[in-house]
């Protein structure tokens, strides 16, 4: 008996280090970037899009709803944030779902290197042209991000909202796309709460 104890005490640690290894295999230890791109420490706190951003809290009462990891396939992600309480709604399809007085979406969409990520931001860019009725289009800084952004109003009679504010960029191989839509009654600013969201926008620098 005492030289089973013996051989048990002497295992220990091996099946401490064999336990910690599947472990490994089952946990992502390296979730969190190093460091974010533009130089600030990478902050736990934020909102996770893969490996590849971080969105801190937004602020302006946007509650987070929903954060599917992969929405189509592998490096795409997407997440919504609200504002207020829902009401009901019969969407087009004939769907009841829940409407916010405003919604915020967010995409990130990976591609094959940055020349066909830019290619697929364009498309974007030219659908968001085609949906709304565009009353601005410009550019901005944010983290040392480039990002080109549009304001609109929505003029098609299936969608229940008013207005928004969108904003696109590229980072190395991935699309950013963050859409900002409220209804008529929403007395927000959604320029201004969409560029404070994209002041929180950052990007993993283990990726350059």
């Amino acid at each position: 008996m005492k030289d089973r104890k013996q051989l048990l005490y002497l295992a220990l640690p091996f099946l401490l280090i064999l336990a910690l290894i599947v472990l490994g295999n089952v946990v992502d230890f390296s979730r969190y970037p190093s460091a974010a791109a533009d130089g600030a420490a990478w902050d736990q706190s934020w909102e996770m899009l893969g490996k590849t951003m971080g969105i801190a809290p937004p602020g302006h009462n946007l509650t987070l709803q929903a954060n599917n990891s992969v929405l189509a396939g592998e490096d795409t992600y997407y997440a919504t944030w609200t504002v207020g309480e829902p009401v009901p709604y019969t969407n087009e399809d004939g769907d009841l779902v829940d409407l916010y007085p405003a919604q915020l979406y967010v995409l990130l969409y990976g591609c094959q290197d940055e020349a066909a990520a830019r290619a697929a931001c364009e498309d974007f860019l030219d659908r968001e042209r085609q949906t709304y009725a565009i009353q601005s289009e410009g550019t901005a800084l944010h983290n040392g991000q480039d990002y080109t952004v549009l304001n609109y109003t929505c003029i098609s009679d299936a969608n229940p909202y008013d207005r928004g504010c969108s904003a696109f960029a590229v980072y190395e191989n991935f699309v950013f796309v963050a859409e900002l839509t409220c209804q008529k009654d929403f007395g927000g600013d959604v320029e201004q709460i969409l560029s404070d969201v994209l002041d929180g926008v950052h990007y993993s620098a283990d990726l350059t």
